[in-house]
């Protein structure tokens, strides 16, 4: 999910970001900013560094996950990735436009019962087409975890349409990226097709006869069993006993990378960062206090973005990560958090995170008491 062009891209800003870095700190000295940005020097990084890993309790749910990134970089038109899926399923697109020319990227989808079929569209975030990959990420990620309304695609009997009518109209142009993110689900089988092709191609008609076009090296395209992990610490967090604590998402040692299959050509496919996989994470804390919640990039240059929900019956607020910057992590030397906010420990969190496209993991979640 990552390119070579990013870090061009993020060289040719670095002087612009620095200089951002320093207003931002000048200008919040006194003040606790949503992006912490500390040298290794300063002495207040062991403020936030924590020592004593959490170990976690995992659970994957039983749903289905497309992923389709494979080739990432389009040179040829074709079906990008196809399969059939019933129920309650995740897609996820990835693709930029390796052509010279013009190209239309959308999904078909195409009901293979004789019954109709209602797929339910329950949760859609698009971004692209734009050759800054950071900013599509970052976008995707905001309006993913902003609030939306869902809706309701009826299909006759082996009748197709697309899973978002805009995308037959939308022009990627060449080095263009695409991302797309869509939960939804489908009472009777429903075949999906990710596809590229001319901007004068009739998608609908073209689906039926268009080649499968092979996997790059990347080979991280597949159907998952799973589209949902839950997180949570197997021993609650007291911070007055504990004091500063972390665990990963992302770092294949305690959070391990899912195993699927292309079911294109059968083939066995690993998902190298668990990409399209939201984590549900909900921390068990005890004690008197407060805790505090920071997320730390450790792979390189991140844009993303979360959600928190705080009570039963709250309603999830999106975070931006970093929200005061486009994006950070990419200078080594430099210790980077975004804050994701502080709550009383007697509060229910419930804490919704998934690995942006073009950023790097893992990444680390910090808890800090507070007084």
């Amino acid at each position: 999910m990552k390119k070579n062009k990013i870090f061009s891209f993020v060289l040719s800003l670095a002087t612009i970001c620095n200089f951002t870095l320093a207003q931002a700190q000048d200008n919040n000295e006194k003040d606790l900013k949503n992006t912490i940005v500390l040298a290794n020097k300063d002495k207040d990084v062991e403020k936030y560094e924590a020592d004593k890993l959490l170990f976690m309790e995992t659970k994957d749910d039983d749903t289905t996950l497309l992923f389709s990134d494979s080739p990432e970089t389009v040179e040829q038109d074709g079906i990008l990735y196809q399969d059939t899926v019933k129920g309650d399923t995740r897609l996820l697109y990835y693709h930029l436009n390796g052509m010279k020319k013009d190209k239309k990227i959308a999904v078909v989808i195409q009901n293979m019962s004789d019954k109709s079929n209602v797929v339910k569209v329950i949760k859609e975030a698009v971004a692209g087409p734009s050759e800054d990959y950071l900013y599509v990420g970052k976008v995707t990620m905001q309006r993913y975890f902003n609030s939306q309304e869902t809706r309701e695609i009826e299909l006759a009997p082996y009748s197709k349409t697309f899973l978002r009518v805009e995308d037959d109209e939308r022009i990627v142009p060449s080095g263009g990226l695409v991302y797309g993110l869509f939960d939804f689900y489908a009472q009777e089988p429903l075949k999906v097709s990710v596809v590229i092709a001319p901007t004068d191609r009739n998608l609908l008609r073209y689906v039926n006869y268009a080649p499968i076009l092979e996997k790059d090296q990347h080979r991280l395209r597949g159907t998952y069993e799973g589209k949902e992990r839950y997180l949570t610490n197997r021993r609650a967090y007291n911070p007055e006993e504990m004091g500063k604590a972390y665990f990963y998402i992302g770092d294949n040692k305690t959070d391990l990378y899912k195993y699927g299959k292309d079911n294109t050509d059968n083939s066995v496919t690993q998902n190298f960062g668990n990409y399209g996989i939201v984590y549900n994470f909900e921390p068990k804390l005890e004690g008197k206090g407060k805790t505090s919640f920071y997320l730390k990039p450790l792979g390189g240059v991140y844009a993303g973005a979360m959600a928190v929900k705080v009570g039963e019956n709250g309603e999830y607020k999106m975070i931006s990560t970093p929200d005061d910057l486009p994006f950070f992590g990419h200078e080594k030397d430099i210790n980077y958090y975004a804050y994701l906010g502080t709550y009383n420990n007697s509060d229910k969190l419930s804490f919704l995170y998934t690995p942006p496209g073009a950023s790097n993991l893992p990444v680390q979640i910090i808890l800090i008491p507070e007084k």
